[in-house]
């Protein structure tokens, strides 16, 4: 048994061992699992019920994963987009005024489109159509963007008549607990430990069960309705059989978004589509950019080439949109496996497993607030602003102004989708005004078609 699972990943002919993968498996579960309890808070904004959300986080990464370790055979783990859930609940959901249920019918059409450039020659030429610089900044634009947003949500600013926003102050302890958990994934960022993003969720909490414990103690005098707010530990057992979220999600999101296709045909449903694609296509096609980086012995081809890879994520979002999740993608996080040493599909297969297992520890979801999810939003945003560098800032005003356009308007405006239109629309007038409408490619135009159509949506 043990030759045939060696002779079907590979291992020894990729110079990795058992071991190695199990390692590997274990490290980008820890690196990653955060998703597990931080999607369901992101979309329970969105008005989908949070034990729903949960149980289909975790079937749609591990059925994700299975496709990736069984069929690309390549060591990388998925699940839900901590930008895509941006997008889905804070543009598309609350600043939209779309229904939960159109989005997931949203996602599901975008995955079928994603799965078609998969297979096909047009993933390379949208690839190269859309500008680097705007591309750049979209990533770094998001990463404000979730940050913006975790800071709202955790009360680290509000809302304010003369500045339109202020600081929240120490006088609500979510603040002190998002604070303390920000400085605690600090500390293990800087010291380069691969769970910095894990650990701070965990120092928030801790931070949280002390502050809840001292309005026991009457050490500190909070109102009943700030003290609901707080992370508390589960009632009864922390492991259970999870019947409850499985029952949620068959019942509130269980193919949903097939039942709401015949919605997809408006103007604004169709901008919506394409933004989830693009959003999924790039944000996959950065990470295994990112990927290639970190792995010298593996060529970057054999990421940014691979057909299947891009397929399992398609597949991966598909199937999150019938069980009742916003958009898979490829996880950075999930190199850290690949840097422990699993070089082939079994890593994928392992992390899989632990997913599946994360389902019996349901209640710990009690532990997780708006305020625990803050380091974990904040240190995401600090990944995607690294792309900063990648910006030509001296190639000329027509690539500055739509990189900083796109940069500035998705956080100022809560709208994710209108700063990746006013890029496009902005770099194709600059290119014009340059003198350079030869160098915009075709596929461009129709993108720039699509970006003008959208702006009367709104």
């Amino acid at each position: 048994m043990k030759e045939k699972i060696d002779h079907y990943f590979g291992i020894t002919e990729s110079g990795s061992t058992f071991k190695r993968e199990f390692t590997g498996g274990l490290t980008a579960f820890f690196a990653m699992s955060y998703v597990i309890f931080v999607n369901p808070i992101i979309l329970g904004q969105a008005g989908m019920p949070k034990d729903a959300v949960f149980m289909s986080t975790i079937l749609s990464s591990a059925i994700a994963m299975l496709i990736m370790g069984l069929w690309a055979k390549f060591p990388l783990g998925l699940a839900p987009c901590m930008s895509m859930n941006a997008f889905f609940a804070y543009s598309v959901v609350l600043q939209m005024g779309k229904s939960w249920q159109e989005a997931l019918a949203s996602v599901l059409v975008a995955s079928v489109l994603f799965l078609m450039l998969a297979f096909s020659g047009a993933r390379s030429k949208i690839i190269k159509a859309i500008p680097s610089n705007v591309k750049q900044a979209g990533t770094v634009g998001l990463g404000i963007f979730i940050a913006f947003v975790s800071f709202k949500n955790s009360g680290i600013i509000v809302p304010d008549e003369g500045m339109f926003i202020t600081f929240g102050g120490f006088s609500n302890p979510n603040v002190i607990i998002a604070f303390f958990g920000i400085i605690t994934a600090a500390f293990f960022l800087v010291r380069k430990n691969q769970y910095a993003v894990f650990l701070g969720m965990i120092g928030a909490a801790v931070c949280g069960l002390f502050i809840r414990f001292g309005v026991w103690m009457n050490w500190f005098n909070l109102s009943a309705d700030v003290v609901a707010t707080l992370p508390q530990l589960p009632k009864g057992s922390p492991v259970v059989i999870p019947t409850e979220p499985m029952n949620a999600m068959m019942n509130d999101t269980f193919m949903v978004a097939v039942k709401n296709l015949d919605k997809m045909l408006s103007l604004d449903s169709i901008v919506i589509i394409l933004t989830f694609l693009f959003l999924d296509f790039f944000g996959t096609a950065t990470t295994l950019s990112a990927a290639a980086t970190q792995v010298s012995d593996i060529k970057q081809e054999n990421f940014e080439d691979n057909k299947r890879i891009y397929s399992a994520d398609a597949l991966g979002t598909f199937f999150g949109s019938i069980l009742g999740t916003s958009s898979l993608s490829t996880y950075i996080e999930s190199v850290s496996g690949i840097i422990a040493g699993a070089r082939t599909g079994l890593m994928s297969v392992i992390v899989a497993g632990l997913f599946l297992l994360s389902a019996f520890f349901y209640p710990v979801l009690s532990l997780v607030t708006t305020a625990v999810t803050t380091p974990a939003m904040v240190v995401i945003g600090i990944f995607m602003m690294q792309n900063i560098t990648g910006i030509d800032w001296d190639g000329g005003f027509e690539e500055v102004i739509p990189a900083f356009l796109t940069i500035v308007m998705m956080p100022l405006t809560g709208s994710i989708a209108l700063g990746l239109v006013l890029g496009f629309l902005s770099y194709e007038l600059c290119m014009i005004f340059a003198g350079r409408m030869k160098e915009i490619p075709t596929v461009m135009h129709f993108i720039t078609v699509i970006s003008v159509l959208y702006l009367f949506t709104i």
